[in-house]
């Protein structure tokens, strides 16, 4: 540690006093005893005051005394009071009221201490730190600050492990609450055994995503706020806050393959720091120092981000999403038990050329809004698979940017095992012809099928229009009919009554859904009114009714 005698170097003759402090502060910077002559600096001798106290303490008790080790103790305790005397009475004064000066923040950070920050990285989310050296410095522009190092354990996409951070706490006058440090020691927080239990189990439930890699857990992320890669009109790559809430995938390996190394891969692991294998069982005290955050994906928002750990949480799969479906019993248990047979390292499904031939490819036809995309939805959440959305637009017309970004995208829900859903595929079934530009597209998209090994889920609205080469590719295919007036009661129903045991109001009559379902409306058209009808009923402080859905259907073209 940098204090007031930080140019100075004590020599430590004694061999038993050099033992001790080696068992007090092995490895800490500014400890240099295995070296000829050891030497110490005087801020690592000031730390060690009470340990030190407490050796001396437990020496004397024991049956045989060495006495030589007492007295040199004795010595360096000495030492510590004559140096740092009146620096010991300010310290002891400020800490009783819980307070420090910025010229005594060298003495507060001791190093293996446990601190806890509140400002580092995802702000009001605590981090816990283990003290490695703190040093006073000064900036370009004159300022000085505290520069303190600690490390922690994280993932940066390559390696698990220790990683070292810096957090800079600003010259400040007088005396100030050490809570109020950017980083302060975790015995001064107001209720320190409550927070050290809590980042403790924090730390446990980040272990646990990091032991599944690279089987990365789908989890609900219930938080408004997470932090994500941007780049800025001078071309620089910053992290930014987004608003990343929904279902994610938790894999920094995935992350760190799709986007380098950035400001969100920090801190990066040393080798020499990494923890594998049985080393993975980590003490509280390695837990304690878990990252808050992890890297992965937003299924919800299709972005790479960074995610709070205390936001996430197990997803509680709906079983029951098949029976909302509007479609033949006998189809419906089709595609349910194909989806559930479907194994990645599955034969059944093999090509004779390997590799090839290992996907399950189903294909849903049908108008708009007749429950295509709610099927592979549906699919996903009986299986307890992730949901990879995506729609041609997305992948774009460009050849080599939709080979290079399909290329990825099937990799990706091949690692996680997602459903993936490609909408409004037209562009890739489409029949060969004469446009070569599109014609590049399907072939394209029909050798990366080839070798395609998940579960993939095509849309179209015009299933006559369908390449041949396609016909073979495809396992499973269901055309969806335009919704009859009882299709259109279930639909209805199903909406409302999800409303209704939401908001414990009661359901619409059924006669009132009768009503509704002469309108002939398709699906989306039916959610996106009782969506809004359901705001406008909150806005009115009232129960959702019949008459709040047919006020947005006067007034809105659905």
């Amino acid at each position: 540690m940098s204090g007031m005698l930080a140019a100075t170097e004590v020599d430590i003759k004694s061999v038993p006093l050099k033992e001790v402090l080696l068992e007090i502060f092995n490895g800490v910077e500014g400890l240099s005893l295995n070296k000829t002559p050891p030497m110490c600096s005087p801020d690592i001798l000031f730390h060690a005051k009470d340990a030190l106290i407490l050796r001396k303490v437990e020496e004397k008790k024991k049956d045989n005394p060495n006495q030589i080790l007492i007295d040199d103790i004795g010595t360096a305790l000495r030492f510590i009071n004559e140096d740092f005397g009146h620096q010991i009475g300010s310290l002891e004064s400020l800490l009783n009221n819980g307070e420090i000066t910025f010229d005594l923040l060298w003495a507060l950070m001791k190093p293996k201490d446990h601190v806890v920050s509140m400002q580092f990285r995802l702000t009001g989310q605590s981090q816990a730190l283990s003290v490695v050296s703190g040093t006073y410095l000064r900036r370009q522009n004159s300022t000085n600050f505290f520069k303190l190092n600690g490390r922690m354990i994280s993932h940066d996409g390559e390696d698990f492990g220790y990683g070292f951070v810096d957090i800079e706490i600003d010259e400040f006058d007088g005396a100030r609450k050490i809570t109020s440090l950017k980083a302060y020691p975790i015995q001064y927080d107001p209720n320190p055994d409550i927070l050290r239990k809590n980042l403790i189990q924090r730390g446990r439930k980040y272990l646990s995503l990091i032991r599944a890699l690279p089987r990365a857990f789908c989890q609900e992320y219930t938080m408004d706020f997470g932090l994500e890669d941007h780049e800025t009109s001078n071309g620089k790559i910053q992290a930014q806050k987004a608003n990343l809430r929904g279902r994610v995938m938790a894999d920094p390996e995935a992350w760190k393959f799709n986007n380098g190394w950035t400001d969100l891969a920090t801190p990066i692991i040393e080798r020499e720091y990494s923890i594998t294998g049985k080393d993975l069982n980590l003490l509280d005290d390695q837990l304690l120092v878990c990252a808050n955050w992890i890297n992965g994906f937003s299924l919800t928002h299709k972005s790479w981000g960074q995610f709070s750990v205390d936001g996430l949480e197990d997803i509680v799969w709906n079983e029951d999403a098949f029976k909302k479906l509007v479609v033949d019993e006998t189809r419906r248990k089709l595609i349910h038990a194909l989806v559930r047979a479907h194994r990645q390292d599955d034969a059944s499904f093999d090509d004779i050329i390997e590799n090839k031939g290992k996907g399950l490819v189903g294909l849903l036809s049908g108008s708009p809004g007749v429950g295509k995309t709610l099927t592979a939805e549906a699919v996903a959440e009986v299986t307890s698979r992730p949901l990879y959305q995506v729609s041609t637009g997305e992948l774009g017309i460009d050849a080599d940017k939709v080979d290079k970004r399909l290329g990825m995208i099937l990799e990706i829900t091949r690692r996680w095992g997602c459903v993936l859903l490609i909408d409004e595929a037209d562009v890739f079934l489409a029949t060969r012809g004469i446009d070569l530009a599109r014609d590049t597209l399907v072939s394209i998209f029909l050798r990366r099928l080839e070798y395609f090994r998940g579960v993939l889920i095509l849309t179209t609205n015009r299933k006559s229009e369908i390449d041949p080469a396609f016909q073979s590719r495809i396992h499973f295919s269901i055309h969806y009919p335009d919704l009859t007036e009882n299709g259109r009661v279930i639909v209805w129903t199903n909406f409302i009554d999800t409303i209704s045991k939401q908001t414990g109001n009661p359901s619409l009559s059924s006669a009132d859904i009768q009503k509704l379902a002469r309108l002939e409306l398709n699906g989306r058209q039916i959610k996106n009114a009782v969506s809004c009808a359901v705001s406008l009923a909150r806005e009115e402080k009232e129960p959702l009714s019949v008459n709040h859905i047919e006020m947005i259907l006067s007034i809105t073209t659905l």
